[in-house]
């Protein structure tokens, strides 16, 4: 009877180390995060709400002479890929220097507000 229970404590001494050895060779798990860090694009939107900076834009543009749409168009993938479309609603054709000036008040306002570089597409509306 003592070989027996002593067969049997050692089966479960076994049992015991096999098992621990187990669960130490296991990967251990990876924290996942389900909070997912907001996009640059998020981040920029946030930033023109904060800085009223479309409506900057469209009074520059009004002030420098030009009849801007009330809406401007971003394209936002990255601090480097970032475009901006902007409609007239006068002239039969955009000249290079309409292009140019509007170019540079972006840039002074995108400088000004640290929005970075734009890629500047000046469009006519057609008229009805």
């Amino acid at each position: 009877m003592k070989r027996m229970l002593q067969g049997f404590f050692l089966l479960m001494f076994a049992i015991v180390v096999i098992s621990w050895l187990i669960v130490e060779k296991q990967p251990l798990p990876i924290a996942v995060s389900f909070s997912p860090s907001p996009t640059y694009a998020e981040e920029f939107s946030e930033k023109l709400q904060e800085t009223n900076f479309t409506q900057k834009i469209i009074q520059a543009v009004r002030k420098a002479g030009y009849s801007p749409d009330s809406t401007v168009g971003y394209l936002v993938d990255s601090p480097n890929h970032q475009i901006i479309t902007i409609q007239l609603h006068d002239g039969n054709e955009i000249e290079k220097s309409t292009e140019s000036e509007i170019q540079t008040i972006i840039h002074e306002l995108a400088k000004e507000e640290n929005m970075g570089a734009f890629i500047v597409n000046v469009q006519l509306l057609e008229t009805k």
